[in-house]
């Protein structure tokens, strides 16, 4: 049960909740103007920080999270029948403290190191709620099982989808969790449910496989064998060009000195070609250096004399000692200049050897040695094919066992639909004890009651679901006598689970009375009381003042007492935080 709901900061409007009918009430003074709303004054607004303290996620759009950063809030609530002072701030919303006799929790919360405080994870957090407000099994292995976050949803409606229909809180629910989620309240087997959901995901994969081989969005078998058969070997090769692939540790360096002794090579080679070269010039002009004939000498010295005088020409034995000491001169510097082009040569040859020597081994080293990083490449192209090769395979083998599949999801269809009825006939005292409390409920309401109808698969229905779910009430069309239907259905729920010692409170927004006729506001508000009495439940409403039906009450009825906040649309200082905050409620 809850006890208390309050803040640090004193602008937030602290309540206290009684057995039996509690309401909050947005009141609209004598005083307001046709401008102001109740809107905005916080109904909705309390029941979020209800679920806040709970274990919900932190939502700026649920609460005004930038207006109350440093707020904390404060839960008294009975868990285990033991009552504990819950905390959760808006600046660390990650932890839960908690104050109390702990040892009555199936989880035993966290010490801090610092201030000897305790605290859950909110994950944790929830779990304990969920083992003591619901008595949810935490050994359960199915993949779909019923979380706390979802069951307290049908117990504290928050927002407008959540009153749309009785077996869902909010708009695009999945099927899955409404299945579970009321299989669980009402006493049916939800593991069953859980099942159907699981056949129902496998089929849906056969089908989209089929489906996507039909559109060519996945190869055939045929195209997926044809692929295999080309990549095995090429995967085969590669995986043994890897077991013997030596890395030297030094490939790189080695690598480098084979290049640059191949640069020193072709610059000697070069080297060599030009002496060469200039060697060939030399020798051509050593041979064809020949002196003039002695008479050409004196046919020259003739024809000078006829224009010279005799005293400017040197004697022909002048002449002749002066040509030979040239002649003599140059051979002898082109026989120098060859020697030392000869030696060049043989030095240069001499170094080619050498660095050809040196040049074979670096290269034998690279080709029977690899590189660490070519080695890294080899295997990354490796590990991709070998991961496509297993992709392949894997799809061939999905296709080879999808018709084998269908007949196994086909099997335990059947065997699962003969489960559904043997467990329904066992849970048989459960949902009777839901549908003949919605009966109840219904007929405090109208005069003719409404049903509550379950039903389970007789001829494969389970295809779908495992259960279906409805309720009826006559004149159902009406949005007012639907909004009843979750009324009965919550109430029925509630009452349940509160004879059982676990979940005794039900918070509903006033969402849930719009459009329904004041006479049956009337009822649900009386009802609501007298079944939270006899079954020992808090029910816990948000009111608009001129929603009230005052003048439908029981002469014995006074709603005035049941009233535990009023929040006033004059002053925002009269709101819940003590300033307005657009909530829709």
């Amino acid at each position: 049960m809850i006890h208390k709901l309050y803040a640090n900061n004193s602008k937030f409007k602290s309540v206290k909740f009684k057995a039996g009918l509690n309401l909050i009430l947005a009141d609209r003074q004598q005083s307001s103007t046709d401008k102001d709303s109740r809107n905005g004054l916080g109904k909705t607004s309390l029941l979020n920080v209800l679920h806040f303290c709970l274990g919900a996620n932190l939502q700026k759009k649920l609460l005004p999270v930038e207006q109350i950063e440093d707020w904390v809030f404060y839960l008294e609530i009975a868990l285990n029948a033991e009552n504990f002072k819950v905390s959760r701030t808006i600046e660390n919303p990650g932890i839960v403290s908690i104050e109390g006799n702990v040892t009555v929790l199936p989880i035993l919360p966290e010490t801090d190191e610092d201030t000897g405080a305790l605290f859950y994870k909110v994950a944790a957090w929830n779990q304990v709620l969920g083992h003591c407000l619901f008595a949810i099994p935490s050994t359960t292995r199915e993949k779909y099982k019923p979380s706390f976050r979802d069951l307290i949803s049908y117990f504290i409606r928050s927002g407008k989808d959540a009153y749309s229909e009785p077996f869902s809180y909010r708009r695009n629910q999945k099927s899955w969790q409404c299945q579970i989620a009321n299989s669980f309240l009402i006493g049916l087997n939800w593991e069953q449910a859980a099942r159907v959901q699981d056949l129902k995901d496998n089929a849906s994969a056969v089908s989209s496989l089929g489906n996507a081989i039909e559109l060519g969005i996945i190869s055939s078998k045929g195209e997926l064998e044809a692929e295999r058969l080309r990549l095995e070997p090429i995967v085969e090769k590669e995986q043994e060009v890897i077991s013997t692939f030596r890395v030297h540790p030094q490939y790189q360096e080695i690598q480098d000195t084979a290049d640059e002794l191949t640069k020193l090579l072709h610059e000697l080679a070069n080297h060599n070609f030009s002496l060469k070269n200039k060697n060939r010039r030399y020798e051509e002009s050593i041979e064809s250096e020949n002196p003039p004939q002695e008479s050409d000498l004196t046919k020259l010295y003739d024809e000078a004399g006829m224009i010279f005088s005799e005293t400017i020409i040197k004697t022909l034995k002048d002449t002749k000692a002066f040509h030979s000491s040239i002649v003599k001169n140059r051979d002898h510097f082109l026989r120098a200049e060859l020697e030392g082009i000869r030696a060049q040569i043989n030095s240069n040859d001499t170094e080619i050897e050498r660095l050809s020597v040196e040049r074979a081994g670096s290269l034998s080293l690279l080709e029977t040695h690899g590189a660490l990083e070519e080695f890294s490449k080899l295997q990354e192209r490796l590990a991709e094919k070998k991961s496509k090769l297993e992709t392949v395979r894997r799809h061939i083998e999905e296709i080879r066992d999808m018709s084998s599949k269908k007949k196994e999801i086909k099997a335990q269809r059947v065997e699962l639909d003969t489960m559904i009825q043997r467990d329904f006939e066992e849970a048989r005292p459960h949902w009777e004890q839901a549908v003949t409390g919605f009966n109840e409920n219904s007929l405090a309401l109208y005069n003719e009651p409404g049903d509550l109808i379950i039903n389970i698969s007789e001829k494969g229905v389970v295809k779908e679901n495992a259960f279906k779910f409805d309720v009826q009430i006559p004149r159902s069309n009406s949005e007012g006598v639907s909004k009843m239907k979750i009324f009965c259905y919550d109430l029925m729920l509630v009452d349940i689970f509160s004879r059982r010692k676990n979940i005794n409170f039900l918070v509903h927004d006033s969402t849930m009375y719009d459009a329904v006729d004041s006479r049956q506001r009337a009822h649900a508000l009386e009802h609501a009381h007298e079944k939270a009495i006899e079954s020992g439940f808090q029910y816990i409403c948000a009111f608009n003042s001129d929603m009230l039906p005052m003048g439908d009450f029981s002469d014995d009825f006074n709603i005035k007492d049941y009233i535990r906040l009023t929040l006033s649309d004059k002053d925002p200082k009269d709101s819940l935080f003590g300033f307005r905050f657009d909530d829709l409620g």
